[in-house]
């Protein structure tokens, strides 16, 4: 099972966001190391100023030598939590503390610089008249919030503003990739009826390689296929006339006193012939009906049309009761088309169901607005057979005769004419049989201009 395929502008903008997100998050990154050193160095120099200040301060503070320490909930200049204090003298007794500092002095040497501790960093300082210090400690939790919020502040702005970089992306992407989708709808359009060239203006140099390579091989094919139906045409065309000769011929034979395994042979040759001959025809048609150029476009009357066809059928033996035509009393269908294409249409449809019908009753309806039905009594197909009678050279039937063109034939003239052929085993409303349903455009006021 095939993966689902993804549009090349989602390719894009998922692509280029998810540079872009992981560029500035790099960025981001960068920039939370640097401000980490830059708010260690900036908060060590705020730890030492505050200690400098604040031990003058204290020391007015002291209580006598033989009072208890004293423990203060705050102090001059001093109104950040996360800071703490103790004032010590030289053998390590602390004089003083904050209330969120440690009862004994902390584990540092008593001289003036930085010192880690676990959950601390500690600044020491000695008056420089009194053997007094203080040590200034900073909570490492609080440099690691402060920390955080600068990463955060970083990393928020980008999360603002990823989704609205997405939609410029990608409508841009779409923008840039307009040019694309519509070589894309051209390239679609085109098959075997339609091989003109892509058209293209100011189209980007790799796109103008690829309608220029895809042109050419357009005109190839166009070449090729007037090639092969101009042989198939010509071919089918110059075997009428000697193929007719040779059925004549065939028949004045038949009529000549021969012995019975003569007669059964020299009918046995006019099937063959008779066979080629009809091959011949349904190749004329097929031809006709890939190159529509030459086909008219005028009303065409469906219920002379039909008659017309039933005519041709009912002069032929045993046909004239077995053949039904059905048309509306009141008003008649008319459709915009080609008399003659249609014609061929109609004329396969009734010999596919002749020939496949069995011996039951074919039946030519003609429905308002404009629609031709032919419809059979026979064992019809199954759902599989179906969905592929449409091709060329696959037949209703492995054992019957034909070439498997017929509905091909008419599949593309209906096409052609803009109108669609829906094809039904069994019909609605019975049990067996198939039917075959042409609905054309209809003639409207403009199309008589």
């Amino acid at each position: 099972m095939s993966r689902p395929v993804r549009s090349l502008a989602d390719q894009l903008t998922r692509s280029l966001l998810g540079a872009v997100a992981g560029v500035w998050l790099l960025l981001a990154l960068g920039s939370a190391a640097t401000a980490q050193s830059e708010l260690a160095e900036n908060l060590d120099g705020a730890l030492a100023d505050t200690a400098h200040r604040l031990l003058d301060l204290a020391l007015h503070e002291l209580p006598p030598a033989s009072a208890a320490v004293q423990v203060q909930r705050g102090a001059p200049g001093l109104k950040d939590d996360a800071l703490a204090y103790q004032v010590v003298d030289a053998s390590h007794r602390v004089l003083l503390r904050s209330h969120n500092a440690p009862d004994t002095a902390l584990n540092v040497p008593l001289q003036t610089g930085f010192s880690d501790l676990p959950g601390w960093r500690v600044y020491t300082y000695q008056h420089p008249d009194r053997p007094v210090f203080i040590h200034m400690a900073d909570a490492q939790a609080h440099r690691r919030e402060a920390l955080w919020d600068t990463l955060l502040w970083l990393l928020l702005p980008l999360l603002a503003v990823l989704p609205l970089l997405g939609w410029l992306i990608r409508r841009i992407t779409r923008r840039g990739l307009a040019p694309v989708q519509h070589i894309s709808t051209q390239i679609g359009q085109r098959g075997g009826h339609n091989l003109l060239p892509l058209t293209g203006q100011s189209l980007p140099s790799e796109l103008q390689t690829i309608t220029d390579s895809t042109n050419h091989l357009l005109q190839r094919l166009t070449e090729a296929l007037n090639t092969e139906r101009a042989l198939a045409a010509n071919a089918a065309h110059e075997l009428r006339t000697p193929l007719a000769a040779t059925v004549l011929r065939l028949h004045a034979l038949r009529d000549l006193p021969l012995e019975a395994a003569a007669r059964r042979e020299a009918d046995k040759a006019l099937e063959s012939v008779v066979q080629l001959s009809h091959r011949a025809e349904k190749l004329l048609q097929l031809s006709r009906a890939e190159s529509a150029a030459s086909w008219a476009r005028a009303p065409v009357a469906l219920a002379a049309l039909a008659g017309t066809v039933a005519q041709e059928f009912w002069s032929q033996d045993g046909l004239l009761a077995r053949l039904q035509l059905c048309v509306p009393p009141d008003a008649d269908a008319v459709a915009l088309g080609d008399f003659d294409a249609l014609a061929i249409v109609l004329r396969n449809l009734v010999e596919n169901a002749l020939r496949h019908g069995g011996q039951g009753a074919v039946e030519i309806v003609v429905e308002l607005p404009a629609t031709l039905r032919v419809r059979d009594q026979g064992p019809g197909v199954s759902l599989e057979a179906l969905a592929l009678v449409r091709q060329r050279h696959v037949k209703n039937m492995p054992g019957a005769a034909g070439y498997g063109l017929g509905l091909s034939i008419v599949g593309s003239i209906v096409q052609l004419h803009g109108g669609a052929l829906e094809l039904a085993s069994p019909p609605a409303g019975r049990t067996r049989g198939f039917e075959a349903v042409v609905r054309l455009p209809v003639r409207v006021a403009r199309d008589l201009n």
